[in-house]
């Protein structure tokens, strides 16, 4: 049998088509890494963006929330101050007595009275006395009255 005799010019084409084949080999392996990066790449992104757009709604939910409250504290302020406007309409002669109560509840003496809400001494007195009696049943509500007739 005879051989044939391989020259030169085959035995480099076999090397360059060796050559070519490697490379190519080579090449598809990065561009499967790449690939695989630009998909995790892309996973990540997604799960990125859901996560803004999770946290973008409870934001706009909370803005929601706190402008709702905000609207019924601004009711109730209107509401308070249209009471407050009728109660100070209604009688502006009793407008003393009562704070002058709230402040004998508090503590104020006959003097503060005078001194604070522009009573005559008789009329802080009396208030006064009426309080601490008041506040004496409210103490010993069993105990016998002062002032029973006998």
């Amino acid at each position: 049998m005879i051989l044939p005799t391989i020259g030169w010019f085959e035995i480099i084409a076999l090397l360059l088509a060796t050559l070519g084949l490697g490379t190519s080999l080579v090449c598809f392996s990065h561009i499967r890494k790449l690939n695989k990066k630009l998909n995790d790449a892309r996973r990540e992104t997604h799960l990125l963006v859901k996560a803004l757009r999770n946290e973008t709604h409870a934001m706009g939910s909370g803005a929601i929330g706190v402008g709702q409250r905000l609207v019924e504290v601004e009711k109730r302020l209107n509401s308070t101050m249209e009471r407050q406007m009728e109660f100070e309409q209604r009688d502006p002669g009793s407008l003393p007595y009562a704070y002058a109560v709230r402040l004998v509840e508090m503590g104020a003496t006959a003097e503060d009275l005078i001194n604070n809400c522009g009573l005559a001494r008789v009329e802080a007195e009396l208030i006064t006395l009426v309080h601490s009696e008041l506040k004496a049943q409210k103490d010993h509500p069993y105990k016998e009255e002062r002032y029973a007739l006998n």
